[in-house]
């Protein structure tokens, strides 16, 4: 479920998913929720080719081995090598701010902290950092995802709106957060 406080608009890239106020660093903007589509590796790729070229543009695998759309405006977040969002390395299926946003910033994430997805593309995202080819062969990259236990404190000071909602991966995402311990 994407934060409702975001919109969708184009962008030389397609749609994408931009903020409409401010995010502090370590607020959750997406978690998988369950309207999601999860469907399991082996049956995504018995499904019809035609029909998974669409699950590849907005999908992902995640550690589960299950291919995530999300349902709602949470499927266009764009690809950057320079990116604003990022996942947990505990917890594969939330996303929050990787440092402050402003209101009207597109909110952006890099695809090689995904465990896996879908599509090869030449990347425009102008970064200097900017890597070129994104493909699909990539290997996951953990450094590019925060460690629950350095930003555990964080996530426990904000209000989570997201964490608001009733579903059961809030609850499981709940019992990990609240599993960490604080380091002093």
């Amino acid at each position: 479920m994407i934060h409702p406080d975001t919109f969708v608009q184009p962008t030389d890239r397609g749609m994408g998913l931009f903020a409409s106020r401010d995010f502090a660093r370590g607020e959750i903007l997406w978690i998988l929720d369950d309207h999601d589509i999860k469907i399991d590796l082996d049956a995504f790729e018995a499904i019809d080719e035609k029909q998974r070229i669409k699950f590849n543009i907005y999908g992902y695998l995640d550690f589960q081995k299950r291919v995530i759309v999300p349902w709602d405006e949470g499927k266009y977040v764009n690809h950057s090598c320079d990116p604003n969002s990022t996942g947990l390395l505990q917890y594969d299926n939330v996303s929050l701010a990787l440092r402050n946003i402003k209101a009207g910033e597109e909110i952006v994430e890099d695809y090689g902290s995904y465990f896996g997805h879908f599509e090869s593309f030449e990347c425009r995202c102008g970064s200097p950092n900017c890597r070129g080819l994104i493909s699909e062969h990539h290997k996951f990259k953990a450094d590019l995802r925060i460690n629950l236990k350095d930003i555990s404190v964080l996530l426990r000071s904000l209000d989570q709106y997201l964490l608001r909602i009733e579903t059961f991966e809030n609850r499981e995402f709940l019992k990990v957060l609240n599993s960490v311990e604080v380091s002093t």
